[in-house]
């Protein structure tokens, strides 16, 4: 295979989604079949993901974004045993062993390219909407349409974010990966930056200040809720997608099927933004599992607001390059 084979491979790889947009998966080329994962230890999220949960299904989505891309041509995965660390930064996840294969293309594999988070407002939601999104009702994935239980969720979300945000090691941390300004020599890496946050200019500017140094004054006299709120989005979406797995499965196992739920919901003509507090606050997620009525033995793994996208609306991707990624 062809070196220029493996890079389309991996770069279509690094399409899939990862949290806080961090991509902490390296990926290194073993003569010409053979493509190894790596975790980048020194992109996790030591505060917000103290257990390394998100970075687990981060790059299990990664792990999946190679299969599809693979399926595209013709090719299948085969594991074989992860290599030996070799560098305290890089922890080795996988060993894929690229072979020949009859079988046809994921179909999944064609919505990879559109696939891409949307936090911006969705267009009205019209009963064909709600009808549409719970066609995505499956094994692993409830959804909530009714109006009431939308408005319920997006308190639960403002509440249980806001919970978060309060932390100062969480803000600070949360603010590093964030790219106010297109000056940031980041923007368009990785991290979260204004565009992909749908926030004009002067709305940037304002988070930067709101989530700095302003958040202690604005908490104390009560203003800071009211400006970091995004629950009137959750209230306005087709549904809630909540997007659960059995509780021993390990992250990683659960980031292969939570990147095929992203693109069953881009297939189904939706846009989504991920709702991470709605399963990262233990409490926030006891609610909207007894909503959503997902069953015992699952966890909440993540959770989306969905609905159509104006048309012609996109957002650019911010991805590591190539050289930085291949190790």
């Amino acid at each position: 295979m062809s070196a220029d084979t493996l890079h389309l491979l991996v770069a279509e790889a690094m399409l899939a989604p990862s949290v806080h947009n961090v991509q902490p998966a390296r990926w290194r080329l073993v003569g010409d079949d053979t493509i190894d994962l790596f975790e980048d230890v020194r992109a996790r999220l030591t505060v917000g993901d103290p257990r390394c949960n998100d970075a687990g299904v981060s790059l299990g989505a990664a792990a999946e974004g190679l299969r599809l891309a693979a399926s595209w041509r013709g090719l299948g995965l085969e594991p074989r045993e992860a290599p030996p660390q070799t560098d305290d930064a890089l922890l080795p996840i996988a060993r894929y062993l690229l072979v020949p294969t009859d079988t046809h293309p994921d179909p999944l594999a064609d919505q990879v390219e559109a696939r891409a988070s949307w936090r911006g407002d969705f267009t009205v939601v019209n009963t064909a909407d709600r009808e549409n999104a719970q066609r995505l009702i499956d094994t692993d994935s409830a959804v909530v349409t009714d109006s009431q239980s939308l408005i319920e969720a997006s308190r639960i979300f403002d509440a249980a974010s806001y919970g978060f945000l309060r932390d100062r090691a969480f803000r600070d941390e949360l603010r590093a990966w964030m790219r106010f300004t297109r000056r940031h020599r980041r923007w368009d890496r990785d991290g979260l930056n204004a565009a992909a946050m749908a926030l004009g200019r002067v709305e940037a500017i304002g988070a930067s200040v709101v989530l700095g140094p302003a958040f202690g004054i604005l908490d104390r006299i009560g203003i800071a809720p009211g400006l970091l709120a995004e629950g009137k989005k959750v209230a306005a979406a087709a549904a809630l997608v909540v997007f659960h797995r059995p509780v021993a499965e390990t992250p990683f196992d659960s980031g292969a099927h939570f990147y095929r739920l992203w693109l069953r919901v881009e297939a189904a003509g939706f846009g989504a933004a991920v709702l991470a507090a709605l399963a990262d606050d233990p409490a926030a997620a006891q609610r909207i599992a007894q909503m959503a009525g997902v069953p015992s033995g699952h966890r909440i793994v993540s959770a989306f607001r969905i609905g159509r996208r104006p048309a012609g609306a996109t957002v650019p991707r911010a991805r590591r390059r190539l050289a930085e990624i291949l190790v």
